[in-house]
C-alpha cells in the first residue's frame, strides 16, 4: 500500500476546501432569506458572507497555483481556524436544536479541513529535503 505524500495531501486538501467553499458560499448567499429565519442573522450579512466565501474559493485555487504549498497551507489553515470559530459562535443565534446542529456540523467540516492542512504541513516538514545543484 502506498502512502500519500504531504504535497499530495496538501494539494488535495486545498482543492477540496475550495470546492466546499464555492458550494457552501453559493448556497448561503442564495438561501439567505431561509437561513436567516433559522439562525436569526440579517439577510444582507448572510448574502455578504456567502459571497465572500465563494470568492475565497477562487483565492484558495489561486494560492495552490501561485504560492509555495507550505505558505498556502498555512494561510488557508489559519483562515479555516478563524472561520470554524466564527461559525461555531454563529450557532448561538440558531432558533432550534436542528439549526444549532447544522451550523455546528459546518463548523466541524471547516475545522476538519484545517486539520487536514496541518497534517499535510507536518508530512511535508517530515520529508527529507533533497539537495539541489
Amino acid at each position: 500500500m502506498r502512502r500519500i505524500t504531504g504535497r499530495a495531501l496538501g494539494t488535495w486538501s486545498l482543492r477540496l476546501d475550495a470546492a466546499y467553499c464555492l458550494i457552501l458560499g453559493i448556497f448561503v448567499a442564495a438561501a439567505a432569506p431561509q437561513i436567516a429565519t433559522a439562525v436569526a442573522l440579517p439577510v444582507p450579512l448572510l448574502i455578504a458572507t456567502g459571497s465572500i466565501v465563494a470568492v475565497w474559493a477562487g483565492s484558495v485555487l489561486w494560492m495552490v497555483a501561485h504560492l509555495r504549498l507550505r505558505i498556502a497551507l498555512h494561510l488557508v489553515m489559519g483562515v479555516n481556524i478563524l472561520a470554524a470559530a466564527l461559525i461555531a459562535v454563529a450557532s448561538l443565534t440558531a432558533t432550534s436544536a436542528l439549526a444549532i446542529i447544522a451550523v455546528l456540523a459546518i463548523a466541524l467540516d471547516v475545522a476538519l479541513f484545517a486539520t487536514s492542512q496541518l497534517i499535510a504541513i507536518r508530512k511535508i516538514n517530515a520529508t527529507p529535503q533533497t539537495a539541489t545543484a
